[in-house]
C-alpha cells in the first residue's frame, strides 16, 4: 500500500500544475475594483487545433464537426464569462456593454487540444481534459494602452464529450484569470 502513495501524490500535484496563468508584463491591479467592467474579445487567428489549421482539422473530422463547431465555441466562451464573473464577483466583471467597459481582455488562443475520450474512460478524474494555451492582453480602453500581458496554459478536467472538455478548459482559464486579479497587489 505504501508504495502507491508517492505515485498517487505525484500525480495529484502534476494535475494541479497543468492549469496555469502568469503575468509576463504589467499588472492586473487596476482590475481589483468592483466598479470595473471588462469586455472580452477572443482571437483565434493564429490558433491550431491538434496542431492543425482549424479548417483542416474540422474538414478531417467531417460535416457534423464543421456544423457544430461554432456553437461549441460560443457555448465555451459563454461558460468562461459566467464562471469568471462568479469567481471574480468582488472585483472586475465581464460585460457586453461597450459604453460601460473600462478595460478589454483580448484572449489570443494559440493552441487547443481536445484531450482524449479514451483517457477519460480509462483514468476518470486523473485524465487530462482539453488543453488551451496562449496569451491575454489587458487593454485600458480610454488610452488603448496594454496594462498587462498574461500567458496561460490551462487544462480542464476530463469529460466524456468534446464539447464538455472544451467548456471545462475555458472555465479553467476563467478561474486562473480571476485568481490573478484576486491576488494582485
Amino acid at each position: 500500500m505504501k508504495k502507491y502513495i508517492l505515485p498517487v501524490a505525484a500525480a495529484m500535484i502534476s494535475l494541479s500544475a497543468w492549469a496555469d496563468a502568469d503575468i509576463t508584463s504589467g499588472s492586473v491591479k487596476e482590475l481589483k475594483n468592483p466598479d470595473v467592467r471588462v469586455l472580452v474579445t477572443w482571437d483565434y487567428d493564429k490558433m491550431l487545433i491538434e496542431d492543425k489549421d482549424p479548417a483542416e482539422f474540422l474538414k478531417e473530422k467531417g460535416p457534423e464537426w464543421e456544423r457544430d463547431y461554432p456553437a461549441e465555441v460560443a457555448g465555451s466562451e459563454s461558460a468562461f464569462d459566467v464562471l469568471f464573473n462568479k469567481k471574480d464577483k468582488k472585483y472586475a466583471l465581464i460585460t457586453d456593454d461597450e459604453d460601460a467597459a473600462q478595460y478589454e481582455m483580448v484572449i489570443h488562443v494559440d493552441k487547443f487540444h481536445y484531450g482524449s475520450l479514451g483517457a477519460a474512460i480509462a483514468f476518470g478524474g486523473f485524465a487530462r481534459g482539453a488543453h488551451i494555451e496562449g496569451t491575454v492582453d489587458v487593454i485600458k480602453l480610454d488610452d488603448k494602452s496594454t496594462v498587462a500581458t498574461i500567458t496561460y496554459d490551462c487544462s480542464g478536467k476530463s469529460a466524456y464529450s468534446n464539447e464538455a472538455r472544451r467548456v471545462l478548459a475555458y472555465q479553467d482559464l476563467a478561474q486562473d484569470l480571476a485568481k490573478l486579479i484576486n491576488k494582485a497587489k
